[in-house]
């Protein structure tokens, strides 16, 4: 039997797998849930209080039919994105070509980003930060512009200590090779993703993985001990054997049971940064707005001084979310810079958050709901210590020890997926005796 602690994406997608290869599993997870992250309110709206979408490319459109989960699509012209400048949104380019052509940058951040993209690379470029490689490669004014915003919106991190490898692994593999940084963009084109969301929310998604499994709810691992070739594992239940174990948990926790076995490897994982998040769903009539933003929302860059890193126009990309007639906004509050702002009690939170929406979006009178989410850890962020990880847990795997968790190698929905998938591959290999 193989065990996973933690019912997170991650541990899930590598148990359904393994299940699916005809190896025994059983998933431990300490909440009363599945999902981790991924949490759905339904009450007056449709609300994700996580992750608030999912891309899709062909292979994971297909997993998805074959767990009978149909994605729904956003409507029709809601990529739009914005970026806040100057105290007023401007649209965001949708690539390098857009951004030359138009008045997004000045003509010398223009020629700053024309060189940046003729110039080779090196391997030695590929290991910076995000603000290290964008600052030398593009200049202070495409870090200020485009990436600043980018790192709070989607990663909720500091560029200055994001790492490139780690956050943006195709950008790092490109800038890593002697050829012109466009050309080695180009050669790594893939087909394009898509993004969606599932009917019911993307909680569906984790009840569906766990529905066929066993998981064993509000039954946290205390401790885990080496027996033998195999290992043994501490809950309420007493001790439970198991051939190999799947970490698939947070770091501190991953730590917590690494450290009587591998205190370097648990004092990197307790080491690990998150970014703390405040997500709100406010719902809103729709006549209650002067300047409703079209598309799919926007991003605050840190120098605009705004309470948020920015907004989602949920009912603009899925207008099934919420009652006809109404707006739908997601908000996103805190950060890897701010985390200071989770310490506001909700309702000091939640009136920041409604000046900054009557300021931004000429917002008139009270919203008709409001939902407050705090994750003190949201989102575990992407430095240099996880290439030493990866170092200090080699040796493990071949013990029977694994990590599978969304602070190693990608925090999106569909890289927790894809990891579940490729570890479940390789311990059904080596359970077969191919490996």
């Amino acid at each position: 039997m193989i065990a996973i602690i933690g019912a997170g994406v991650s541990g899930l997608s590598c148990a359904w797998w393994l299940q699916r290869q005809g190896v025994a599993v059983r998933v431990f997870e300490a909440a009363e849930r599945v999902g981790g992250k991924v949490s759905t309110l339904a009450a007056d709206a449709l609300c994700e209080q996580g992750p608030n979408m999912l891309l899709l490319d062909e292979e994971l459109q297909q997993w998805l039919a074959e767990l009978g989960l149909s994605p729904l699509w956003p409507e029709q012209g809601s990529g739009l994105r914005h970026v806040l400048r100057s105290g007023r949104y401007r649209p965001l380019p949708a690539g390098p070509w857009q951004l030359l052509a138009g008045s997004f940058l000045s003509w010398p951040a223009k020629w700053a980003l024309l060189r940046g993209l003729l110039r080779p690379g090196s391997p030695k470029e590929a290991e910076a930060s995000l603000a290290e490689f964008c600052r030398r490669r593009f200049g202070q004014e495409v870090l200020d512009k485009l990436l600043d915003p980018l790192a709070g919106g989607v990663f909720a991190g500091d560029p200055e200590e994001l790492a490139l490898e780690e956050t943006l692994p195709r950008l790092a593999r490109a800038a890593a090779q002697p050829l012109p940084l466009w050309r080695g963009l180009w050669r790594q084109r893939t087909a394009r993703a898509r993004m969606c969301t599932l009917q019911g929310g993307l909680q569906q998604l984790p009840q569906r993985l766990a529905r066929d499994l066993d998981v064993r709810l509000g039954a946290p691992v205390t401790a885990l001990r080496r027996d033998g070739e195999g290992w043994r594992l501490r809950t309420r239940e007493g001790w439970t054997r198991a051939e190999r174990v799947v970490l698939a948990l947070p770091a501190d926790a991953a730590a917590e049971l690494l450290h009587p076995l591998a205190p370097e490897m648990a004092d990197i994982c307790r080491r690990i940064p998150y970014a703390p998040l405040a997500v709100v769903s406010t719902l809103l009539d729709g006549e209650a707005m002067d300047r409703p933003l079209p598309g799919y929302g926007a991003l605050h860059p840190s120098g605009e001084g705004a309470l948020t890193l920015g907004h989602l126009t949920v009912s603009n990309i899925y207008p099934h979310v919420c009652p006809a007639g109404t707006r739908l906004v997601t908000s996103f509050i805190g950060g890897r810079r701010h985390p200071e702002s989770l310490e506001s009690s909700d309702a000091a939170l939640l009136d920041g958050l409604n000046a900054e929406l009557e300021k931004l979006f000429g917002m008139r009178g009270k919203p008709l709901a409001q939902y407050l989410a705090r994750w003190p850890q949201a989102l575990p962020q992407g430095t240099g210590l996880q290439r030493r990880l990866r170092g200090a847990a080699a040796p493990w795997s071949g013990r029977g020890l694994h990590l599978c968790a969304n602070w190693l190698d990608g925090a999106s929905l569909p890289d927790c997926l894809g990891k579940g998938r490729r570890l479940a591959k390789q311990l059904a290999a080596r359970a077969s005796g191919f490996a």
